[in-house]
């Protein structure tokens, strides 16, 4: 028969609870750690969003000449005849508007099917798609060195710094076993 030895009174450097210190490391890099995901679900929406928008155009594709009403950092107002002659002003604006400006004409082209869906002729989600990997690529930047120092300065494995004291699923307790 083993016996299981007896807990010491000595001061044991074994892993106990975390120190309120690490735990503030701790919880520092899941706030980087779920940024940088929502950062790049919202970058990935986005890339998807402007597929499908250069998809809707494509398959009922009709073009215009258009002026641009207003530009804003957020939105591009422009106003086009259509088709059927009727004046379109899309609310959300004009699709990679880059490098408009106030009373200028431009082609447009837009879905004959929902004429509010617009962009500038020539134009792709290609052009969107280089400012979205800039954006993750200095994400990930900044988040990966941020992360790296939450660890260090938290004393823990990487695995135990973004998902606390659990251990992953399957894993051996690995504590001393007693046999009869």
């Amino acid at each position: 028969m083993t016996a299981i030895p007896a807990a010491s009174t000595d001061a044991d450097p074994s892993p106990g609870p975390p120190a309120r210190r690490s735990r503030v490391w701790r919880w520092a890099a899941r706030l980087v750690a779920l940024v940088t995901l929502a950062i790049t679900i919202m970058m990935v929406a986005l890339g998807i969003g402007m597929r499908l928008n250069d998809r809707a155009i494509d398959e009922h594709l009709g073009s215009a000449t258009a002026t641009v009403l207003s530009v804003s950092p957020l939105r591009t107002g422009i106003e086009f005849v259509d088709q059927a002659g009727a004046t379109v002003r899309p609310e959300g604006g004009v699709l990679y508007p880059g490098l408009l400006s106030v009373g200028q004409q431009f082609v447009v082209e837009y879905s004959v099917a929902d004429p509010q869906v617009a962009r500038v002729a020539g134009r792709t989600a290609s052009v969107g798609t280089i400012m979205i990997v800039v954006t993750l690529v200095v994400t990930y930047l900044i988040a990966v060195p941020i992360l790296w120092w939450c660890h260090r300065r938290a004393g823990l494995p990487i695995t135990r710094l973004l998902f606390g004291a659990r251990r992953p699923p399957g894993h051996a307790t690995g504590g001393a076993a007693s046999t009869v």
